[in-house]
């Protein structure tokens, strides 16, 4: 999924910059009328920095420091992101970024605009189904064991919906897998003691039933247990 193909509707080319040759009092007055806190620096049409209220005020100074530019404060070079790459390539940079927004370029360079962070947070969370309906299955598996293929499918035999996962090292243990999956499933109880029934060790899922339905929980998981006497 390239950038400019997943949030080109969440770039926002309006967002206020500034040229190196601004003045510092001019950037300062800008950022705190329309409530901002950042704001990239372009020079001949690149973004070469970022500024902040919280470099500027410092430098604002009085009396002949009041037309101090910019390009006066060395302000340090800050990467971009590019609207031709691919979403996951462009998470782990923009963790780099300290402000509420990330800057973005064409494939030549040129500044196109920039992005809200939780807009790429929230794009990547809608690609792993973390804010659906889905439900969350994890395991633990010893890495001489793991076949995620045999593990997908067992779960799809039991009318699971694999939606995504993530498969990480297990903390107390180098030699076992963590094996996160989001799922669709209408009985995520009787999936559960299924995968359980097959030799998997299951860490975590997500409430079976809703909070709300407590009475009706109990119930229920009363007469299940009773029926797997």
């Amino acid at each position: 999924m390239l950038l400019n193909e997943s949030i080109e509707s969440c770039l926002d080319t309006s967002y206020p910059v500034f040229t190196d040759d601004a003045e510092v009092v001019q950037a300062i007055t800008l950022l705190h009328d329309k409530g901002l806190d950042c704001a990239p620096v372009l020079l001949e049409g690149n973004g070469t920095a970022m500024i902040s209220l919280a470099d500027l005020l410092p430098a604002k100074g009085d009396g002949g420091e009041s037309k101090k530019l910019l390009r006066d404060l060395k302000l340090q070079p800050v990467a971009t992101i590019g609207r031709h790459e691919h979403l996951f390539e462009v998470f782990s940079p923009a963790r780099s970024f300290t402000g509420t927004i990330i800057p973005v370029s064409e494939m030549d360079g040129r500044y196109a605009g920039v992005i809200a962070k939780v807009a790429l947070l929230e794009k990547i969370a809608g690609v792993f189904h973390l804010n659906t309906e889905g439900m969350t299955l994890e395991m633990e598996i010893p890495a001489y064991e793991l076949k995620l293929s045999e593990v997908v499918a067992t779960l799809e035999k039991n009318d699971a919906t694999v939606l995504s996962f993530g498969v990480y090292p297990a903390a107390s243990d180098a030699e076992s897998r963590i094996i996160s999956f989001r799922i669709h499933t209408l009985d995520l109880y009787r999936l559960v003691k299924n995968m359980e029934k097959y030799g998997y060790l299951i860490r975590y899922t997500s409430p079976f039933f809703k909070e709300k339905d407590d009475e009706l929980r109990e119930k229920a998981l009363e007469f299940i247990h009773f029926m797997d006497m």
